[in-house]
């Protein structure tokens, strides 16, 4: 069987070599770069992308451009390349293409997809709530704390950050954190634990959602949900919870505006 593996991943491998070198004789370009820029323009969060085209062939009168959803960008000439640099929003999800024209006739050629920009620019978060949850009389006893692992990125870093007790979408309680002893300094990781509220009452058809409310030095909010409880109908616990109320989810929002969109599904 190990030798049956090793040659199916042999045969595998040769496959996708094969496939790789007939995509390259079918593209339109010899060769292709995109720069992502360092830092991010604070009012239009976007950041900006340089394009650098080689295309296989040229003569005379071929023009490159750059489609990008609905927008298209000129490629200036430099030597044999063809290069721009354009603004992105971070929160789009882009797949440029190529558009090489001459004497009237266009080819287009799709290349790199980008659809989560915004990780290579904003916190990164990880977290979870490290305790026991009991349930008696309407009440919800815990016993344990929250654990955050929030790691800067670039010139990002957090300025503010509380814990949220949420009930049926109105705040019960928000408790500032301590991060004056946070690094500030790039790719740096902090790490919070802290307590939890001790007790809450919960009513039938009421869902406590607790989640940490990170604020960057963009005015950018991140909602990250660490515990959810709910109580049904009939006033029994409901004790099968959606991945994401794990911590394994986040919602990023700016001067109330949802800038990325969370699957809450359950």
């Amino acid at each position: 069987m190990s030798g049956i593996n090793r040659n199916n991943n042999e045969i595998s491998n040769i496959y996708s070599n094969i496939n790789s070198i007939l995509d390259k004789q079918g593209s339109l370009l010899d060769s292709y770069e995109i720069e992502f820029g360092d830092s991010l323009d604070k009012d239009n969060l976007t950041v900006p992308v340089k394009f650098t085209v080689v295309p296989k062939e040229y003569s005379e009168g071929l023009t490159v451009n750059i489609q990008l959803n609905d927008e298209s960008f000129i490629l200036n000439k430099k030597g044999t390349s063809f290069e721009a640099t354009v603004d992105i929003d971070i929160f789009d999800t882009f797949q440029p293409k190529v558009v090489i024209s001459q004497n009237g006739i266009q080819k287009t050629e799709s290349i790199d997809e980008y659809y989560d920009l915004y990780n290579k620019f904003l916190l990164q978060l990880e977290g979870y709530y490290n305790g026991s949850t009991q349930y008696s009389n309407g009440k919800l006893i815990y016993k344990g704390n929250i654990d955050l692992r929030i790691t800067n990125t670039n010139d990002t870093m957090p300025e503010k950050i509380s814990i949220v007790y949420d009930v049926n979408g109105s705040t019960l309680r928000e408790d500032e954190v301590d991060i004056s002893e946070f690094s500030n300094e790039s790719y740096a990781t902090n790490f919070i634990t802290t307590g939890t509220i001790d007790e809450v009452m919960l009513s039938a058809n009421e869902v406590l959602t607790v989640y940490a409310n990170i604020q960057d030095k963009y005015g950018i909010n991140y909602k990250y949900v660490v515990l959810r409880n709910e109580v049904d109908k009939n006033g029994e616990p409901v004790y099968n919870s959606p991945e994401w109320a794990n911590g394994s989810i986040v919602e990023i929002t700016r001067n109330g505006k949802v800038l990325n969109v969370p699957n809450y599904k359950y």
